[in-house]
């Protein structure tokens, strides 16, 4: 019960947030002006952003894949990474997509390989599913820290004096720090769990291809991210160079990743009219920008709604 009291508080402070940040841009740029420059979008460029981002949905499927330690088809993590995708975008505050795809594939394992084979791993079939889930999303935040990093100093001129330009040397320094803390030390290995979690973190050590190949696929996901607000920007007949988006979106999904609003809400319009500004786009447009981007990212994250209610599975049950 105090779990759930803390849960909805916590939900509530995030809403107080992200509603308090669309309030104030709202309120400078004007709902009105938003929806006039929403009727502009070409719908093509939107359809192509919402392909985009699929696709880079099914190579982000391909790095997981590589990472989830028995065969699997490729259909079956997709339609899980969709539905963690749903449940991440259009049902934030109830359940982690991360949290989602953890229970289908540790469901998965169970089935495939049965309790007795996942004690021959020395680990229990969730332990195997928090193990690939948390180094897929590792080995994708490394990428976009390595991105962050190289476009940096092409953003410096606009960044040097605004608090902003400590924020990339600072989560890269934080990123490095917490790497060496949790693979050095194994904060939380004394509890059974989180130590087969660690435990399975080997399976990965002498896969140096692998680990490779996950990286490299990452780094093109970073691009087709980049590439669809670029398609965005495009469609709503945006002077933007993709150097520009390039240099900012990854400080911008950094931002977004802070667990101070929900899905980012609030805090992703901000950084887009703050960075964005920087190099003369207009707030409006740039608020436009963001709110398309993020509507791109629901109309292709309901695949991961159908796949849900096609599962037929509620939390708790077997997966049919």
């Amino acid at each position: 019960m105090k779990s759930f009291i803390q849960k909805i508080l916590l939900f509530g402070l995030k809403l107080s947030v992200s509603s308090a940040f669309l309030y104030f841009l709202l309120s400078k740029i004007g709902v009105e002006k938003l929806l006039d420059n929403m009727k502009r979008m070409n719908p093509a460029a939107f359809a192509a952003a919402v392909a985009v981002y699929l696709s880079a949905s099914y190579i982000s499927t391909l790095r997981w894949k590589m990472l989830v330690p028995y065969k699997t088809k490729t259909k079956r993590l997709f339609d899980m990474y969709m539905i963690g995708a749903f449940f991440n975008i259009c049902m934030p505050g109830l359940i982690g997509g991360d949290a989602v795809k953890i229970f289908y594939l540790g469901r998965e394992i169970k089935n495939k390989r049965g309790k007795a084979e996942c004690r021959k791993l020395q680990t229990g079939e969730n332990a195997l599913a928090v193990a690939s889930v948390f180094m897929d999303r590792y080995i994708g935040f490394a990428a976009l820290m390595t991105i962050a990093t190289i476009t940096f100093p092409f953003g410096f001129e606009y960044l040097q004096n605004t608090p902003v330009k400590w924020l990339v040397p600072f989560v890269v320094t934080s990123f490095i720090a917490g790497s060496i803390v949790v693979f050095r030390f194994r904060i939380g290995g004394q509890i059974n769990f989180i130590s087969n979690v660690y435990d399975n973190f080997s399976l990965y050590k002498n896969q140096r291809a692998v680990i490779g190949r996950c990286f490299a696929y990452s780094l093109f996901i970073q691009v087709l991210s980049v590439l669809g607000v670029y398609i965005l920007a495009l469609g709503l007949s945006m002077n933007i160079s993709f150097l520009s988006v390039f240099v900012f979106l990854p400080i911008i999904i950094v931002i977004s990743f802070l667990p101070l609003s929900i899905s980012g809400i609030g805090l992703r319009e901000g950084a887009f009219v703050f960075l964005f500004g920087l190099t003369g786009v207009s707030e409006d447009m740039a608020m436009t920008l963001s709110l398309v981007w993020f509507f791109s990212i629901i109309a292709a994250s309901l695949w991961g709604l159908v796949e849900y209610l096609r599962f037929k599975t509620v939390l708790g049950s077997d997966i049919k």
